[in-house]
């Protein structure tokens, strides 16, 4: 018999706020999708640095140069896809994204709690430009010196879920739920829908 509809939208809820506390944590990394210019959606792996269960609120750090940043600027929404190959459930969340640009207070904090190896990742060129050489790995300082620190490239994505699609992928039974949100992250529906 299946856990209680209430039990599925806490666990995971559970396990996405614990793959915040490290990197080989199940959904550490999802997959964030947005709507491009060109009406194609776009996909690509994020890391998970921070959750709030009470708003319904999961936290992206991003390239603010990055074709992602545009996208999310122009069209905010967005759907979040996990998958725990452990627990066989997939959690695809759709919601809004918010930006918080270089300077802000969102984007001070969370830049001063990374490591330096992490702030490193943001001081190199555009997200997807082409390098001067094929085969080498240009210097992150020689390249943007203007953005050595990588500081001024950094931004903070906060997805806000409306809704969450639960399926536990099993053998001979399928199990599958959706949960809604209101805007202010409270839970307003729940059901079992079909796989």
């Amino acid at each position: 018999m299946p856990e209680s509809l209430t039990t599925i939208e806490e666990d995971a809820w559970s396990v996405l706020q614990d793959a915040t506390t490290g990197r080989d944590r199940p959904y550490r990394y999802l997959t964030l999708a947005s709507v491009a210019r060109c009406a194609f959606p776009e996909a690509r792996t994020i890391v998970l640095r921070s959750v709030d269960r009470t708003t319904r609120t999961l936290e992206f750090h991003t390239d603010t140069r990055s074709p992602k940043w545009l996208e999310l600027k122009q069209n905010g929404n967005a759907t979040v896809l996990g998958y725990s190959d452990q627990t066989r459930v997939q959690l695809r969340l759709r919601g809004s994204v918010q930006l918080a640009f270089p300077g802000s207070e969102q984007t001070e904090r969370a830049w001063n709690a990374l490591q330096p190896h992490t702030r490193a990742t943001y001081a190199g060129g555009p997200p997807g430009d082409a390098l001067p050489d094929e085969t080498a790995e240009p210097a992150v300082e020689a390249q943007h010196p203007e953005n050595a620190s990588g500081k001024a490239a950094f931004g903070v994505l906060f997805f806000k879920a409306l809704s969450l699609d639960w399926c536990r992928l099993e053998r001979q039974n399928n199990l599958r739920a959706k949960f809604s949100y209101d805007d202010e992250g409270r839970l307003e529906a729940l059901a079992w829908i079909a796989p």
